[in-house]
């Protein structure tokens, strides 16, 4: 004959199973089903580097590299860039004309999810400016100008939280500039690193930033 303190174990060990029972049986599932087809086609934009870029069969010369000084390397796929820049205690740094892009497709673009290691840049403003008038063609606002389209990557020492800028750019070719504002004095071995992205919108100037991601 089984004891009450066994049976009470039976009574909580059914009653715990029958709840998970209920549990599992509560779950009223629908699915509904998408699909999705990715093709490739032309980039409406493509970042180059070098001593010059083409569009249409005309070169237009570019400071890419400048020994010990500016190393500025558009990726083999024309999708981004990378760049080391030597900081001195000069009040600025100015890297004139460092990239090319080629606009392929009318769009807006803006740079947004920066994120910075280190210190040592006070503000950093990447500037856009057309190759054929040294002006941003077509419509802007924040802090574009009428010759320029300014975009603010660090201000204060912080970077941006948000897309604050946007540039509408018709097709054509582009020169890139950076302009860095350092915290001084530096001292030499000290050293930053920026990561940022740029959006280009082809649909309407509204400013997305890149939604999270891994990695």
């Amino acid at each position: 004959m089984r004891s009450p303190k066994i049976r009470r174990y039976a009574v909580i060990i059914a009653m715990a199973l029958m709840l998970a029972s209920v549990v599992i049986l509560a779950d009223v599932i629908y699915y509904y089903q998408g699909v999705i087809t990715a093709q490739v086609t032309t980039p409406p934009l493509k970042f180059y580097s070098g001593e010059n870029f083409k569009y249409k069969g005309e070169k237009f010369p570019l400071n890419s590299q400048v020994e010990n000084y500016a190393n500025f390397t558009a990726l083999p796929t024309g999708t981004g860039f990378t760049a080391t820049i030597q900081l001195t205690n000069a009040s600025y740094a100015y890297f004139y004309h460092a990239l090319g892009l080629v606009v392929n497709e009318q769009g807006w673009l803006y740079v947004t999810n920066v994120k910075a290691n280190g210190s040592i840049i006070e503000t950093l403003t990447i500037i856009v400016q057309s190759v054929s008038t040294g002006e941003s063609t077509g419509e802007s606002w924040g802090e574009s100008t009428g010759k320029l389209c300014r975009f603010t990557v660090i201000s204060n020492s912080q970077p941006i939280t948000s897309p604050n800028t946007a540039c509408n750019l018709r097709p054509g070719p582009y020169y890139i500039s950076v302009l860095v504002q350092p915290v001084t004095p530096l001292s030499k071995g000290q050293s930053e690193t920026v990561t940022l992205y740029f959006g280009y919108n082809i649909a309407s100037k509204e400013r997305v930033p890149l939604p999270p991601i891994s990695g």
